[in-house]
């Protein structure tokens, strides 16, 4: 929800976001909680835009000019996505919340760093694991050592799914001269800081990424068929189902042994409409990627603003004035305010 518009022949990418997107505001909307039936729905979106992440990255940047600018660049135009809207939604609440907010946690709210934290905009949790996925693409990028650390970051996340007398490094107490030794004490306090204070950088999560990085890259590197679109769609569809019905349709997120499957699963449903599209079979056209431009203010501005409409205008009409209030919100916020920001962002920036 918060990466640059794609080309315009991938428009099927925004208004699968803008579609995403509302998908999390109909979960947090009181009123329309029974009508779903236990169906959550934003957990399902939050699984699509972590995939989404990973493949609009390969698109996006797979072709810019090498050199050691090119990080520095990406990550210019991810703050500059993210930060300034973030920061005008969190304003009137860090305000109004000022004498709650504990020592030191102000900076953890602005800067959004990727930590554990109490998030005054509850779905700005995601944004830390953004960041995170943001932070080690950047360094991909970087010319000569961008392979070692794509390579590197991998390995350290499908450590996590080694068996638990390898991960944490059992086997190697039968061998005398390492026992209690300095090996088995690195790689068990490597292990242990990786998973428990890095969890936003090396966690089950980050496969949902390297799933969208896998299928953007196949998009970027091999001309899309209709034969091989209609293939990935139909098989990535059966795998999503799957894999809801494991989670009880949404209502619990998968566990780290499920994401592998749920990842491959939208990875491949997102590849084949991509695909599909980019074959001439439908154009979403400039709507899908007008409305997919709504979808990172639709996202971060709608429950601060259902707190608000919900205190002003109690009961049925109020519940109105929210799903209605946080779409007008997000055309405002998205045409007046965040497009020409960042235009004029990215018109100061020697990188852009």
């Amino acid at each position: 929800m918060t990466d640059q518009p794609p080309p315009p022949r991938l428009g099927a990418l925004e208004f699968g976001r803008f579609l995403a997107a509302s998908f999390v505001v109909i979960t947090h909307l009181p009123a329309l909680a029974p009508a779903l039936h236990g169906l959550a729905l934003g957990p399902l979106a939050v699984q699509y835009f972590f995939v989404l992440s990973g493949f609009v990255m390969v698109v996006a940047h797979h072709a810019d000019p090498p050199g050691w600018t090119r990080p520095l660049a990406f990550w210019w135009r991810r703050a500059c996505r993210i930060y300034p809207l973030y920061w005008l939604i969190l304003l009137p609440l860090a305000l109004s919340g000022w004498h709650d907010i504990p020592p030191g946690g102000l900076w953890r709210l602005v800067s959004l760093n990727p930590a554990t934290y109490p998030d005054l905009i509850p779905p700005a949790w995601t944004l830390r694991y953004e960041l995170a996925f943001y932070f080690m693409f950047g360094l991909c990028l970087a010319p000569g050592i961008g392979r070692y650390v794509l390579g590197l970051w991998m390995f350290s996340v499908l450590w996590l799914y080694l068996p638990p007398e390898i991960r944490w490094c059992t086997w190697l107490t039968g061998w005398h001269w390492m026992r209690g030794g300095l090996v088995i004490r690195f790689l068990a306090t490597a292990n242990v800081y990786l998973v428990r204070t890095s969890n936003h950088f090396v966690s089950a999560w980050e496969v949902l990424f390297f799933a969208g990085l896998a299928a953007g890259w196949v998009f970027s590197a091999v001309r899309p068929s209709r034969l091989a679109g209609g293939a990935a769609l139909l098989l990535g569809a059966l795998l999503c189902l799957h894999s809801l019905a494991i989670s009880k349709w949404g209502v619990d997120y998968p566990n780290e042994l499920h994401i592998p499957l749920a990842a491959l699963g939208y990875a491949l449903f997102l590849y084949g409409i991509v695909a599909l599209e980019a074959c001439g079979l439908f154009r979403c056209g400039k709507w899908g990627v007008r409305l997919g431009a709504m979808s990172y203010p639709l996202y971060i501005a709608h429950m601060p603003l259902f707190a608000l409409l919900g205190w002003l205008l109690p009961g049925h009409a109020g519940s109105l004035a929210m799903f209605a209030g946080a779409y007008l919100a997000a055309m405002i916020l998205t045409f007046y305010i965040d497009r020409p920001l960042q235009r004029a962002l990215r018109g100061i920036s020697r990188f852009s």
